[in-house]
C-alpha cells in the first residue's frame, strides 16, 4: 500500500498520519494535448469543490485551544525561534498572524471550496476570514509582493500507477485517473504555525497536497499534507496532516474575522 493511500485510510480512522506521506509515489499527467486545468483534474478531485470542516483528530491541544507561551511541542524549532517566540503574549490572541498560509490550514474551522475560474481554485477559510487562490501553471510574476496567504501555484500530480492502454485526457466511466492538488506558496510575510505565536519567518516556502476520498459509509475526506520549509527557523520541514470532512449544512458556516 502506497503511503500516500495509508494518509488517506488514517484519515478515516482518526489516527495521526504518518509525516512521510508528503512523499509517495506520484506521476505525470497522461499523454496528450494539455486541457483547462479544471478539465483535467484527478477523478477523485472533482469532488473538491463545496464546503469542508475539520475533524481535528491529533494535536487537538495546540489546535482547540491556545497553548502556554512558549509550548512549541513537535514543531523543530532552532534556538533563534524559541527566542523570537518569546515575544507573545495573551495579548495577541486572535491576531491574522495565526491564519498565515503556513497555519492556517490547522485552525478548527471550514472551507469553501470553488473554481474561481477554469484554472484557480478559491479557499475561504470561516475562523479569520481569510481567502487563499491557487493558480495553476502560473509562477509568481516579476515583483509579486509578499502577503499573509503569499502567492500559491498549483498542479495535478497523478498516481503513477495508470491503467495499459490510458486514453489521454478521457473523462469517460472508464477514466480511472486519481491523484493530488499540489500547491507551492512563496512570498509570505512572517506569521505563526500555531495561534501561541509560533513564529515561521518570511523566508519561508509552503508546499501541500491536497487528497479527496470516500470512506465506507459514503463521507467525503479531504486531506491537507503541509510541509513548511523555512530556512531560518526550523531544524528540519514541519510537517502535518489536516483532515476535513464534507460539510452539507450551509448553515454552519460562522465568519470570524481575525482581530490584526
Amino acid at each position: 500500500m502506497k503511503l500516500r493511500t495509508f494518509t488517506k485510510v488514517a484519515a478515516f480512522l482518526g489516527m495521526t498520519v504518518l509525516a512521510t506521506s508528503a512523499v509517495a509515489q506520484r506521476g505525470g499527467p497522461p499523454p496528450g494535448p494539455p486541457p483547462a486545468p479544471q478539465d483535467a483534474a484527478p477523478i477523485n478531485l472533482d469532488r473538491l469543490e463545496g464546503q469542508w470542516v475539520a475533524i481535528v483528530n491529533e494535536d487537538w491541544l495546540w489546535r482547540m485551544r491556545v497553548a502556554e507561551k512558549g509550548d512549541f511541542t513537535s514543531i523543530p524549532y532552532n534556538d533563534r525561534a524559541r527566542e523570537v517566540g518569546q515575544a507573545w503574549d495573551e495579548s495577541m490572541i486572535g491576531s491574522c498572524l495565526a491564519y498565515g498560509a503556513a497555519g492556517v490550514m490547522r485552525q478548527p474551522q471550514r472551507l469553501r471550496i470553488e473554481w474561481e475560474s477554469d484554472s484557480v481554485v478559491r479557499l475561504e477559510t470561516d475562523y479569520g476570514q481569510q481567502t487563499r487562490r491557487f493558480i495553476f501553471n502560473e509562477p509568481a510574476p516579476e515583483n509579486t509582493p509578499s502577503s499573509l496567504q503569499g502567492y500559491s501555484m498549483a498542479s495535478w500530480e497523478y498516481d503513477a500507477a495508470l491503467p495499459i492502454g490510458f486514453a489521454g485526457f478521457s473523462r469517460s466511466t472508464d477514466d480511472l485517473r486519481n491523484g493530488s492538488m499540489k500547491i507551492e506558496t512563496s512570498h509570505l510575510t512572517a506569521a505563526w504555525l500555531r495561534s501561541n505565536g509560533a513564529p515561521v519567518s518570511a523566508n519561508a516556502t509552503v508546499t501541500e497536497y491536497v487528497d479527496v476520498f470516500a470512506d465506507p459509509n459514503g463521507n467525503d475526506w479531504a486531506v491537507f499534507t503541509t510541509i513548511v520549509h523555512d530556512p531560518e527557523y526550523l531544524n528540519t520541514d514541519f510537517i502535518t496532516s489536516s483532515h476535513y470532512r464534507r460539510d452539507n449544512d450551509r448553515s454552519a458556516w460562522d465568519p470570524r474575522p481575525c482581530g490584526m
